[in-house]
């Protein structure tokens, strides 16, 4: 594993300053080096759990920009990809996983699409990245899903909640860090049409993402099995619960709550803090023949800020990211929350069945793969 990736999370520095429309735009050739020689990955994406009828709704949605030109960690050349994980599970089946269908979109090599299938387009009030007829709007404090992919059609509006969270530092410094970008909790509105059915989503919440890493992010390398990278959020009004595990030894959160106000825990947590994130029950998947995590214990506790939650998930999505160094497994998970949130104000949040987003990424494949071990590289 790689220290040096460990240490740029060790060494993230929170900032809340706002988001600009000159931020929507591409931004590899502000890494160290120009595009043609080198690796990157740069995201622009837009999440949301919400409730529609009786049926609870996870969406993942994502646009990416691909370089192959430096170890060849992407394919080969610059690239786009699309990627669309969309859960829909009956209210009635929180709690219990079963064996759901979802409609995902990319990661298939059939699926990778060509530079030029990519139009970014910047006008006076917004930037659009529009992948051959799925569009990611940003007018920042808000943004759009506009467009199809699947089969299914989109029309859902974020609109900001709270500051930005700059962790990945600002577009300008990608050069220095060799990753940039930032995370917001939004609101959404709108709907998803599929071929099966009309989904109304109103009151949902999610994030929105835009992130870029160049060629130190080998996620093969940095993050070989068995490590578990995991990312979980959950929204109650003005109080935000994160958290992300980056791999097997290294856990941090946060939860923000009115207008700025933050509370770390782990890393970033200082000496008298604790966290805390265990599986506590796991499930027989029918589709990978994994036996896939699909419950958990929560317990953060720092500076008169406690949370103490159940997690269990009812609905499933995945995708599998090929590189050429071995396979990535990114699968979301519709969940709820149940447990409680006390703050520095006073206030204790009950949460009681609370739609929440879980997610893990981890290696299932290394290219390497030999007597003496697993080696992340090409074989050869």
């Amino acid at each position: 594993m790689s220290g040096e990736f460990s240490d740029k999370y060790k060494s993230i520095v929170h900032s809340h300053q706002a988001i600009a429309l000159e931020d929507e735009g591409t931004h590899f050739e502000a890494l160290a080096k120009p595009s043609t020689e080198t690796d990157f990955w740069e995201e622009t994406a837009l999440g949301v759990v919400g409730e529609s009828g009786e049926n609870d709704v996870l969406l993942w949605a994502a646009g990416y920009v691909l370089a192959a030109n430096g170890q060849g960690i992407w394919g080969e050349g610059i690239t786009a990809e699309r990627e669309i994980q969309l859960i829909v599970v009956p209210k009635s089946q929180r709690g219990t996983m079963s064996d759901n269908n979802f409609l995902r979109v990319g990661w298939t090599p059939s699926e990778r699409m060509s530079l030029d299938k990519l139009k970014v387009t910047a006008g006076d009030d917004s930037v659009t990245w529009d992948f051959n007829g799925l569009q990611f709007v940003a007018a920042p404090p808000r943004w759009a899903l506009q467009g199809s992919a699947g089969g299914a059609q989109f029309d859902l509006s974020y609109e900001q909640k709270g500051t930005p969270l700059w962790n990945w530092g600002p577009f300008a410094d990608a050069a220095k860090g060799d990753r940039a970008g930032y995370d917001v909790f939004v609101d959404v509105n709108g709907t998803i049409t599929t071929p099966e059915m009309t989904l109304e989503l109103t009151r949902g919440y999610g994030v929105r993402e835009h992130i870029i890493t160049g060629q130190s992010n080998d996620p093969v390398k940095n993050l070989p099995a068995p490590n578990w990278m995991w990312w979980l959020y959950s929204i109650e009004g003005d109080v935000k619960v994160n958290f992300f595990q980056i791999n097997d030894a290294m856990q941090i959160g946060f939860v923000k709550y009115g207008e700025q106000e933050q509370v770390n825990f782990g890393t970033h947590g200082g000496p008298d803090q604790s966290i805390a994130f265990k599986v506590t029950e796991k499930w027989e998947d029918p589709r990978t023949g994994m036996n896939l995590p699909v419950k958990w214990r929560l317990d953060m506790d720092n500076s008169g800020c406690k949370v103490a939650v159940d997690i269990a998930a009812h609905g499933r999505a995945y995708s599998h990211w090929p590189t050429a160094h071995g396979t990535r497994m990114y699968c979301y998970l519709l969940s709820t929350m149940t447990g409680t949130v006390e703050l520095p104000d006073g206030r204790v949040i009950e949460l009681k069945e609370h739609l929440t987003v879980n997610s893990f990424c981890r290696t299932v494949l290394t290219a390497g793969e030999t007597l003496a071990g697993a080696a992340p590289k090409r074989p050869g």
